[in-house]
């Protein structure tokens, strides 16, 4: 029998902000130089915000960088820096963070190994936090309060919270109709990270909360030592559990799904659990899953249930199969089940969603709401920004809110933007401005590029120092690279819609074409670029203005501004104003 028992019955649906993920509400709160919240324990770098449960970093530049925690995470720092300087046990650590709720040591230790990856801490030679084999953790950095501080809060207007979704809100609430008509519909929300997927059913919600319905929402986790079966599933029952209905559903499952109630043992009683437990002794996994399809259309008989399951590409293979069944069942049910995911990870990971999804969608049996990115209209409406920064964020963000949302912070931080009188206005001219990663956000790139194989980062590293656009020719020559190898391993980037995507083949002066290719975001490249040393940067650069000079050699006013920074960049000042000669000469003609 799969065993599951992974859930905190008592716990709210988790709608606070995930690692890598910009907050869902209205407030930008900005850190500026020695600014801490009322709460804060410092570790330096580092200061552990309670009041507003994140980490903010000091940076080289001293300026503070907000890293956003995942609750879970969050609730396990914070008790070890409580108790720094001794060992708390693994059983204190789960009575703490998960009360009343058995837990398995293997989802506490996948926590810790995240919150390790926040701090830069290794658990070889540890910094922060010290394991202690089989006996707990310690928190061995030195910790002191901060004088409480209240970092500068930004009001934005209620009515900007969502934008250019009018649509994904309409095909959800039709979904929502007919499934409360007992037309069971299956829909997938998908974007890339930061697209707002969650913010868009944060939404949803918010304006359903009105109808008759019942609500459970669960959120798959990224596994490192092995995924939970069922874990979304469980995690959106420990909600209905705690809603009104709570009783009925726990009366449904007790009839239908024994093998699912047991899993919840603060639900039953000691002798009721060793019945059930009896009763479902060698229990297949065909069993729970026909169990909790039956018992989940129980629950949908007379009142709409609405079960959401998000970030779906980490989702177990149990939780996809039961998908799968649902959206296959034939007899009538008032259920609606929106799933989340990326794309991409789906794609690298080769997930058994994909088949699934691709299958649904043949039969007509589910439907796709693919997220776009935002318009400068609409990031000019979303933050009532002047239309230079408008046009500014959106350069810089290809139109993601939660890059948009990082630059601005960033730039606010840094004292180039203020908001008055309602709106927010550039405060130096715009040419004077070098955005850079934000910490937080730069970590999630790294985190997608080090998935890559070597040959691949590798390829983006020298594509990122040509440029924003580049040719494949002219990158591998530069970094020298096989020219079909470099553009094979682009066009599987491009057609998995990974980091870059086609812009289209180049004619080259000597003859024949080279594909050329575009990072989907500006941040992309800057990672790729500021990764790699100074040396190496300008190696690359130099050698990129070498073979551009070769190829245009008989027409190289085309290329003169990129030969003349390319120069800059590598260190050749002669040659690199030569170039801007001709480009002025060019200008002037």
């Amino acid at each position: 029998m799969a065993t599951t028992s992974v859930v905190n019955v008592r716990s709210t649906p988790n709608f606070q902000s995930r690692a890598g993920v910009a907050p869902k509400g209205p407030r930008l709160v900005i850190g500026r130089h020695g600014v801490a919240s009322a709460g804060t324990k410092e570790f330096p770098p580092f200061r552990l915000d309670i009041v507003n449960r994140c980490l903010w970093r000091r940076s080289d530049h001293g300026n503070d960088i907000r890293i956003l925690v995942k609750p879970t995470p969050f609730a396990i720092l914070r008790y070890l820096v409580d108790h720094a300087g001794r060992l708390v046990t693994q059983e204190e650590l789960l009575d703490a963070v998960w009360p009343d709720t058995n837990v398995q040591p293997e989802v506490l230790k996948r926590h810790v190994f995240e919150i390790r990856n926040l701090l830069g801490d290794h658990p070889k030679n540890p910094t922060y936090i010290e394991t202690l084999p089989r006996r707990g953790y310690q928190f061995i950095a030195s910790v002191h309060g901060v004088a409480p501080a209240e970092p500068p809060v930004v009001d934005m207007p209620e009515k900007t919270k969502l934008v250019a979704r009018h649509q994904p809100l309409g095909v959800l609430r039709s979904c929502l109709d007919l499934a409360s008509g007992g037309e069971r519909r299956i829909v997938f929300v998908t974007g890339e990270p930061g697209i707002g997927k969650t913010t868009l059913l944060d939404e949803f919600q918010r304006q359903s909360a009105g109808a008759p319905i019942r609500i459970a929402r669960g959120q798959c986790v990224e596994g490192y030592g092995g995924k939970e079966p069922y874990y979304p599933v469980l995690e959106a029952l420990g909600n209905l559990f705690q809603s009104a209905a709570g009783d009925a559903v726990v009366r449904i499952l007790a009839a239908q799904a024994p093998t699912w109630l047991v899993q919840f043992p603060t639900l039953v009683k000691r002798a009721q659990r060793q019945l059930l437990e009896s009763e479902i002794l060698g229990a297949t996994k065909q069993r729970m899953l026909r169990e909790i399809g039956d018992a989940l259309e129980t629950i949908a008989c007379e009142t709409p249930l609405l079960l959401v399951l998000e970030d779906l590409h980490w989702a177990d293979p149990s939780t996809v199969d039961l998908i799968s069944a649902l959206a296959r069942g034939r007899r009538p049910a008032k259920l609606l089940i929106i799933g989340t995911y990326r794309p991409v990870d789906l794609t690298l990971s080769a997930h058994p969603l994909e088949v699934v999804k691709q299958d649904l969608m043949v039969h007509q049996l589910c439907h796709e709401i693919a997220l776009q990115p935002l318009g400068e209209r609409e990031i000019g409406s979303y933050l009532a920004a002047e239309p230079e920064l408008a046009t500014l964020l959106h350069r810089y963000s290809e139109g993601n809110p939660l890059f948009m949302a990082a630059a601005l912070e960033h730039l606010a931080v840094r004292d180039l933007v203020a908001r008055e009188n309602g709106r927010w206005q550039l405060r130096v001219p715009l040419q004077e401005i070098d955005l850079e990663p934000p910490e937080s956000l730069r970590q999630m790139i790294e985190t997608q590029i080090n998935r890559l194989s070597g040959q691949e980062q590798r390829s983006l590293e020298i594509a990122s120092v040509i440029g924003g656009v580049f040719s494949a020719a002219v990158s591998a020559m530069s970094g020298g690279m096989d020219v079909q190898e470099f553009e094979t391993l682009c066009e599987g980037l491009s057609r998995r819609r990974h980091i870059l995507r086609s812009a289209g083949p180049q004619e080259l002066p000597k003859g024949g074409a080279s594909e050329r290719y575009q990072f989907v975001h500006a941040l992309y490249r800057e990672v790729l670029y500021r990764r790699q040393s100074p040396g190496n940067r300008a190696k690359l650069h130099l050698q990129a203005a070498e073979r551009l000079e070769e190829l245009f050699e008989h027409r190289p006013c085309e290329v003169a501004t990129e030969l003349a920074h390319h120069f800059e960049k590598g260190g050749d000042a002669r040659r690199a104003r030569k170039y801007l000669q001709l480009k002025e000469n060019l200008k002037s003609a």
